[in-house]
């Protein structure tokens, strides 16, 4: 990051403090230091009071170890109060606003590591890097920008918020982090925003307070991505699956789709494919088995693939078979096409024919919508109904008479302003228009339950729908045939029934589309007198949420969706698991699979070009010398006091030696005093 200049010192009078070397070299050239013990007699240590007696005052030097360690400690010392430094290049000085990209991108292994690792390890040199005058706030930009730290001068709290940043599957929010960086740094003069990324900023951003510098991060382009996944379940056919692999590097390469049904540990089916460059392959031909209820699609290159793919997230795809819709529907009806087409095109839909004459009420039966044309039973099941052409009257609404359309041509099909916002016809209104002709309906009559979502001329509802009781009920008061209206052979026909089918779909206990991005909540409705959900994450973990109100209808919000894959949601009722869901998460975001890094940024109009490492800061050394300095002042701790361990039991060796000695010639003195006495 820069060069490093000859070293200098902030206060070079602390170097005068060397000379206490001198004290201490002259301590070790004094007389001869002896151990100091006690004795119960001076008589057998004669000979060693008069060398003591006989020593000088001073001697020759000698080479010690502690004496060479206690040089360095004063030396290490010195240094450390001298506060040497070196002057050192980096991006910039002053009040520092480093913003570090953890958007999904940052995962590629284009660099040693990953690029978020790179961008990590010039955050943390920038840090070392801090003059003693300098502050730095950290922001983490990602789905929700974090400010990790704030205008500090602490290098050990600024590393340990660097050092715990991650990278997330998510695209950032650049706007709502400017924001968050211009506030957080308000009333600071002379700041610097330091963006380090690889670039795939928008080009809509906010003005940026104080100079920008970019630090771009990644090499290479290569990457291969499925980039959607859909599968289409028609009514009586195998679901079909949809996937586009995209590739988003310069060079045609070979890959290996693979798909793993329910959960399954092998892939059931492999198929290679060829991508061009900067092109995509989308794949319609894959039937999936009737039992099919979640899919894991995987991307592999062959070995011999013409190039790398940095980017692993996008690699995997998700998806979960659509159970919405009505679920079993039972048409009553003599061989009505327009119905039964309807019907049988619509995804998660179990049609179930049946003609008036073999209709029987079975209680037992799972039915879920009960549409009757032209027909009425004498008991209506207690379901959901949609009544197509009632003949007769019930006990919630009356058949009037038959309006007879002039011409068979309508003033006007429309959705009344009362019901425009409503979303069972919200589409339709375009579509009505291009009905053209509609000869007769039934007058409907005593329907204060229900509300008109079309009418003809402006007077006689054509579709009313509402709840009474526990049921959903619609009515089309007109016989579905191509000979009474041009409807049915028409766009308005299908938007109709879809809408309504909407409306009739059982209320799921998950509020979730097919995939979700990472990040996005989900609403997990308690239904059924549910207490609880348990949610299992991708990699095996499980979160437990609770109704947030005991209540009817209590719901609760998950929102740990960062991971990409499949989650399962158990809903329970005393410990039992009595519905159970899956939802995908995928990241499906050209933004981010497309990592080929920018060379340069624009913001507020204006290009920014990488920055280079142009200022000058002090890198001072002295914590490293005081450190130094403490080590070799335990080094000489341990080497004095092992010597102290050692000296008593070497002298009291040689002292007993001595006293043998002294004990000889005492003995023969004595003998001589014996001889003399004996003589006299």
């Amino acid at each position: 990051m820069g060069s490093i200049t000859s070293l200098s010192f902030i206060t070079p009078l602390a170097l005068a403090l060397s000379a206490l070397a001198i004290p201490i070299i002259l301590l070790y050239m004094l007389r001869l230091r002896r151990t100091e013990m006690s004795i119960s007699s001076t008589f057998l240590w004669q000979q060693l009071v008069r060398d003591r007696e006989a020593n000088a005052p001073w001697q020759k030097l000698k080479f010690n170890w502690l004496l060479l360690l206690q040089l360095l400690i004063l030396a290490a010392l010195v240094l450390a109060l001298a506060r040497p430094f070196t002057n050192v290049k980096t991006i910039t000085t002053g009040h520092i606003i480093l913003m570090l990209d953890a958007s999904a991108s940052m995962q590629a292994t284009d660099v040693d590591s990953s690029r978020f690792a790179e961008a990590r390890d010039i955050a943390l040199d920038m840090v070392d890097k801090l003059g003693s005058g300098d502050t730095m706030t950290v922001i983490q930009v990602s789905a929700v920008p974090e400010v990790l730290a704030s205008a500090s001068r602490d290098k050990l709290v600024l590393r340990d918020a660097i050092r715990d940043a991650a990278p997330d599957n998510v695209h950032p929010d650049w706007i709502a982090a400017i924001k968050l960086a211009n506030a957080s740094t308000e009333g600071m003069e002379e700041r610097t925003v330091v963006i380090i990324s690889d670039g795939g900023l928008p080009l809509d951003l906010p003005r940026i307070s104080g100079e920008v510098r970019y630090v771009p991060v990644g090499t290479d382009s290569s990457n291969l991505a499925i980039s959607a996944l859909a599968t289409g379940d028609v009514s009586g056919q195998v679901p079909q699956l949809f996937v586009r692999i995209s590739n988003y590097g310069t060079v045609d390469t070979d890959v290996i789709l693979d798909g793993r049904i329910n959960d399954n540990d092998t892939f059931d089916w492999a198929r290679r494919f060829t991508v061009p460059a900067g092109e995509y392959v989308d794949v319609f031909d894959i039937e999936l088995p009737p039992d099919f209820e979640t899919l894991t699609t995987q991307l592999t290159l062959p070995v011999s693939a013409d190039m790398p793919d940095h980017l692993a997230t996008d690699n995997r795809a998700f998806t979960v078979r659509d159970r919405s819709g009505s679920g079993r529907v039972l048409l009553v009806s003599d061989d009505n096409v327009f119905l039964q087409s309807v019907f049988e095109a619509m995804s998660a839909v179990t049609l179930v024919t049946t003609t008036p004459d073999e209709y029987q009420l079975d209680p037992d039966d799972e039915i879920d919508l009960y549409v009757f044309d032209s027909w009425l039973p004498d008991e209506l099941p207690n379901n959901n109904l949609l009544l197509v052409n009632p003949p007769r009257s019930t006990d919630f609404f009356d058949v009037g008479g038959i309006v007879t359309i002039e011409g068979g041509f309508p003033d006007s099909l429309t959705v009344p302003p009362s019901s425009q916002d409503d979303p069972r016809v919200r589409n339709l209104g375009p579509f009505l228009e291009e009905v053209l002709i509609f000869r007769e309906l039934d007058e409907l009559e005593n329907t204060p339950w229900a509300v008109p979502l079309v009418q003809i001329n402006e007077t006689y509802p054509l579709v009313v729908a509402g709840e009474r009781g526990n049921r959903q009920i619609a009515i089309l008061p007109f016989a579905v045939t191509d000979t009474n209206t041009s409807m049915v052979r028409q766009g308005a026909w299908p938007v109709l029934m879809l809408g309504l089918m909407d409306w009739f779909s059982p209320a799921p206990f998950m509020a979730a589309s097919d995939s979700l991005a990472p990040g996005s909540p989900v609403t997990v409705r308690f239904i059924n007198d549910a207490d609880e959900a348990v949610i299992t994450l991708p990699d095996e973990r499980t979160v437990t949420l609770e109704p947030e109100a005991a209540e009817l209808g209590a719901v609760a919000v998950f929102g740990n969706t960062r991971e990409p894959g499949l989650y399962r949601v158990d809903l329970r009722r005393d410990g039992d698991t009595i519905k159970t869901g899956h939802f995908a998460v995928n990241l499906f975001d050209a933004r981010e699979s497309a990592i080929a890094p920018q060379d340069s940024l624009t913001i507020d109009e204006k290009e920014l070009l990488p920055a280079e490492s142009e200022e000058t800061t002090r890198r001072e050394w002295w914590r490293w010398l005081l450190v130094t300095g403490l080590i070799i002042l335990f080094i000489e701790w341990w080497f004095y006091h092992r010597s102290l361990q050692r000296l008593p039991r070497v002298t009291l060796a040689g002292l007993r030696q001595g006293a043998q000695a002294e004990r000889g010639r005492l003995r023969a003195l004595l003998k001589r005093g014996n001889r003399r006495m004996g003589t006299r």
